[in-house]
């Protein structure tokens, strides 16, 4: 677990994690806090998992996360026929009749004459 400490004052925050469904995401929210005029002193000991006391009326942050919009997906239908049934292109006949008439060819030399080791 992460610690997190305020820039300013030194206090030691507590973090809360949250699941953002709409989003399939999960973020890290540090606790609101005020800070003091003197600086705390800081504090390394362990310590266990904090306990966040949620405050309604500070979230804003986090209301406004979830007035987002949810993100757009693309569906993809998956056919059984995987050649397309009509193809458009702008290519000249004379080139489309030639790749048309076109023949596999085998390699001139074998994969391992190469020198790979």
């Amino acid at each position: 677990m992460k610690t997190v400490y305020c820039s300013n004052c030194g206090k030691r925050l507590n973090v809360k994690r949250m699941a953002l469904k709409k989003f399939k995401r999960i973020i890290n929210v540090v606790e609101y806090h005020e800070c003091s005029e003197t600086p705390v002193e800081f504090d390394l000991t362990p310590i266990d998992v904090p306990t966040f006391v949620e405050h309604t009326e500070k979230n804003k942050f986090i209301q406004n996360l979830n007035e987002l919009d949810k993100p757009k997906t693309f569906n993809i239908e998956k056919s059984e026929n995987k050649e397309p049934k009509s193809v458009q292109t702008i290519a000249p006949q004379s080139l489309l009749s030639q790749f048309k008439s076109l023949t596999n060819t085998n390699p001139s030399h074998d994969i391992d004459d190469l020198g790979g080791d």
